[in-house]
């Protein structure tokens, strides 16, 4: 009796009885009965002439049976002793108390008892009336219970049989089969946990599939400066040409180069993902801060002063991303950013005039360690993150980045991130 479904079971199955005797007793406590028959009826009853020891006589005798016909009722006077005088319809016997006003219970059911003064006593019972103690009304209460038991039992297992298919599904999910959900049933709260399971799990197993595409980037991305790095050294060691020795210092000095912005790129990436302790955000002149980034690319930089809520050093690796990207990848043409407020964002802009990036990869660009086949320029030494970190970095701030086709040619990133309603500085 330990499991979930026979607990739930015997609560529903004591409720229901509770409640059925609950029933019977306030019928039984509270009937209110029906007597307009007998106000009509123990007056004519009290005429009757009857002998001592004897049956009713006379003319009253057919008035009263005719009227408890009429009445569809059926009516019996005894007198002190018990003995029946008169009766019409059933005889209604069973053991009754003498004396008694009120109802009485006989063998055929209810009975309604009224003293007629003179040591008499009517019994009366209104044929098809359901009174507290109609024999019928027990037996009808606990076949109601047994259907009710009945019903009750698949109720109950098919809830619990759904918080077993969540303990199962989380089972499976901790024993490392991360593509399993749970099924979604319904509309309850039980389908709701179900579906915030399925949610949950789908989002832990994006994300360690990010992790390991993180890790298998950067494993592959390390091996390259590090294997140059590693021959410079042998090669140094036997080198005796000064010319020929500042030559490999200086590419062994380019390659870690290389490896720092690896290195600084990737602690960035894991320091903007979800649930990751957020750091304190300060408020920064964003135009400011673009325009002086657009200097390493010798950008033109338009938009309004607005003041911004956030990690500057991420923002500020992240607007030179998109420089640089720009750079790279704009065919040597201008580049243009733009800060501007739309409602209750901020959007930054920056484009180029490059060849753009083909439709069925303008999602693709923004995969950690992902390049364009047959873009990568002479002097790129680009690793694949930028774009994949500006996104990352706009997630951080509850903003998001997109591409733009620009026509005929050219490419825009747009980043937009939520900003206060008093972002926007002062010129005055």
């Amino acid at each position: 009796m330990n499991r979930l479904y026979h607990r739930l079971y015997l609560t529903f199955l004591a409720i229901t009885v509770l409640s059925l005797l609950v029933t019977a007793l306030l019928a039984r406590a509270f009937h209110e009965p029906r007597i307009p028959a007998a106000r009509t009826l123990v007056p004519m009853a009290r005429s009757l002439v009857c002998e001592v020891p004897g049956p009713c006589q006379g003319a009253e005798v057919q008035l009263l049976e005719a009227k408890a016909r009429e009445l569809d009722a059926d009516v019996v006077v005894w007198d002190a002793d018990g003995r029946l005088l008169f009766h019409a319809g059933h005889a209604l016997a069973g053991p009754f108390s003498r004396g008694a006003d009120g109802w009485q219970h006989g063998l055929h059911g209810p009975v309604w008892l009224t003293p007629l003064g003179d040591g008499r006593t009517l019994g009366l019972r209104e044929r098809g009336h359901v009174g507290p103690h109609r024999p019928l009304f027990l037996p009808l209460l606990l076949a109601l219970a047994v259907l009710m038991a009945i019903g009750l039992l698949p109720l109950s297992r098919s809830i619990t049989r759904r918080l077993e298919q969540l303990a199962e599904g989380a089972r499976l999910w901790g024993a490392g089969d991360l593509g399993h959900r749970v099924p979604v049933v319904g509309h309850d709260e039980i389908a709701t946990l179900a579906e915030r399971f399925n949610q949950t799990a789908a989002a832990i197993q994006a994300l360690l599939a990010q992790e390991r595409q993180m890790l298998a980037g950067a494993s592959h991305e390390l091996r390259s400066p590090l294997a140059r790095i590693r021959m410079a050294l042998e090669l140094l060691a036997d080198e005796s040409d000064p010319v020929r020795r500042g030559e490999l210092a200086r590419r062994a000095a380019e390659d870690i180069a290389e490896l720092d912005a690896l290195v600084e790129e990737l602690l960035l990436s894991a320091r903007a993902q979800p649930g990751v302790p957020r750091r304190p955000t300060a408020e920064i002149n964003l135009l400011a801060l673009v325009r002086e980034e657009a200097q390493t690319v010798g950008a033109e930089v338009t938009g309004e002063p607005l003041l911004l809520f956030c990690e500057g050093a991420m923002v500020r690796h992240m607007l030179r991303n998109l420089f640089a990207n720009a750079r790279l990848h704009g065919g040597g043409g201008a580049i243009r950013a733009e800060v501007r407020r739309i409602e209750s964002q901020v959007v930054i802009a920056v484009e180029d005039d490059g060849p753009g990036v083909p439709e069925s990869e303008r999602e693709r660009i923004f995969a950690p360690f992902y390049r364009l086949p047959g873009t990568r320029s002479l002097g790129d030494t680009g690793l694949g993150l930028g774009l994949a970190l500006v996104r990352q970095v706009a997630r951080y701030h509850a903003g998001d980045v997109a591409y733009i086709a620009r026509q005929p040619t050219g490419s825009r990133f747009e980043v937009r991130l939520p900003v206060g309603p008093s972002a926007t500085l002062s010129t005055a």
